[in-house]
């Protein structure tokens, strides 16, 4: 066995997941420290140099991005699993990210800036399936290791988004912010190189637990509409922007400076429980811990579709409706990741997750557009039990599916 492959690089365990996926976890942490020192200023750098339709144009910045970065993410999952090679994706991926966005610092049009964050989603997308696939192979425990690598990644957008805040309480300016972004960035770069690739034909998993779920190394008809299932779940899902623009209905004008800070309390919530519900989808499965969390969104959805006037409730009730999206997050994300990985087959992962990101990706820009025509065209009431209308479906279709039986059909 090549040194890439040793057992050891699976049974050495740091918080209970093995070298490698911690490793992968500290470079996540440190891209989202990058990332969100500008994500959570980029609207407002943004406004500054637009003088016409600014909210049109965040809109329009970041659909396109979303759906590039998701549609690449299928692209080079299948191709990953052509080459039989996972590193060079993740280590291009994360370079190009790290090294691209902190010059749109020096942006002098709003066009400059999605060409820069559209280089930044580019980047993502090569390396968001290779990752996962190589998370999934030095897993020991798939969903605490998808929990614990999401829970990383999450403290470090919380890191990144105080460091803006005490950024901009010290007087920095949002291009100094911006560009600063570079050296958390070049931290994850320098990081990935320490990961060994892996050929997963050399990889035992016989010990493994699926759950009763079939592995399949071939990528049939019917497995690929499994993985459209659990993508097409994007569709039926609430994007936080959407979140963010209801909540300035719950509180007072002179209080909008809270919101960054609800979105703070999203990522908490979300780093705290990724742990908690990828372990306990180790061991009572994946679809209760997913149902649970859609549920819950289901749930905000309908407290958000009625009027509400600001006052002190609203503000709490607004408060819940954060952590409780906090809370779908951590039981969508890493576990959906994980399931497929359960679904697969070692020598497919790659495909399966391209397949996976793809259906995310072309279902995503629709959704929001869709959404947020509703909401203007119509009001906030529609859009919302829109949306908990397609919640409610889709829980009852994905709970009534038995998947492992569609797999053992000829």
């Amino acid at each position: 066995m090549s040194d890439e492959n040793k057992p050891h690089l699976r049974t050495k365990l740091i918080l209970g997941v093995s070298i490698p996926v911690f490793i992968m976890g500290l470079v996540s942490f440190f891209t989202d420290v990058s990332s969100e020192m500008i994500q959570s200023i980029l609207p407002l750098f943004i406004i500054d140099l637009v003088e016409e339709n600014p909210t049109l144009v965040l809109g329009l910045i970041a659909g396109i991005t979303t759906a590039l970065a998701n549609v690449l993410k299928g692209v080079t999952g299948w191709a990953s699993d052509k080459i039989n090679k996972r590193k060079p994706f993740v280590v291009a991926g994360y370079a190009v990210s790290n090294l691209s966005k902190p010059f749109i610092s020096f942006s002098p049009s709003w066009e400059t800036v999605l060409g820069l964050k559209a280089v930044d989603r580019f980047g993502k997308g090569l390396r968001t399936s290779s990752r996962d696939t190589l998370i999934s192979y030095y897993a020991i425990k798939k969903g605490k290791a998808f929990g614990m690598h999401r829970a990383m990644d999450t403290l470090g957008a919380v890191v990144g988004s105080l460091l803006a805040f005490f950024f901009l309480f010290w007087a920095w300016s949002y291009s100094r912010i911006i560009f600063f972004s570079i050296f958390p960035g070049i931290c994850a770069i320098v990081l990935i190189f320490f990961i060994k690739d892996v050929d997963p034909a050399k990889l035992d998993e016989t010990k493994l637990k699926y759950y009763g779920e079939p592995k399949v190394d071939k990528i049939d008809k019917k497995f690929v509409k499994l993985i459209i299932i659990l993508g097409v779940i994007e569709f039926a899902s609430l994007d936080i922007v959407f979140l963010q623009a209801r909540s300035i209905d719950f509180i007072s004008p002179g209080f909008i400076f809270l919101i960054p800070i609800f979105y703070l309390l999203t990522n908490i919530i979300y780093m705290i429980f990724s742990p908690v519900t990828g372990s306990l989808s180790d061991k009572i499965g994946r679809k209760p811990i997913i149902i649970s969390g859609l549920s819950v969104l289901l749930f905000s959805c309908v407290i958000l579709a009625f009027p509400i006037n600001s006052s002190t409730f609203s503000l709490v009730v607004i408060i819940i409706i954060y952590a409780l999206y906090g809370f779908y997050l951590a039981s969508v994300d890493p576990i959906s990741r994980a399931y497929i990985a359960d679904l697969a087959g070692k020598n497919k992962r790659g495909r399966a997750y391209g397949y996976y990101y793809l259906s995310v990706g072309l279902v995503s820009l629709g959704e929001s557009l869709l959404f947020g025509f509703i909401y203007d065209t119509l009001s906030f009431t529609w859009a919302f039990t829109y949306t908990a209308i397609l919640l409610l479906l889709f829980i009852i279709v994905f709970a009534t599916t038995d998947f492992s039986k569609i797999l053992k059909k000829d």
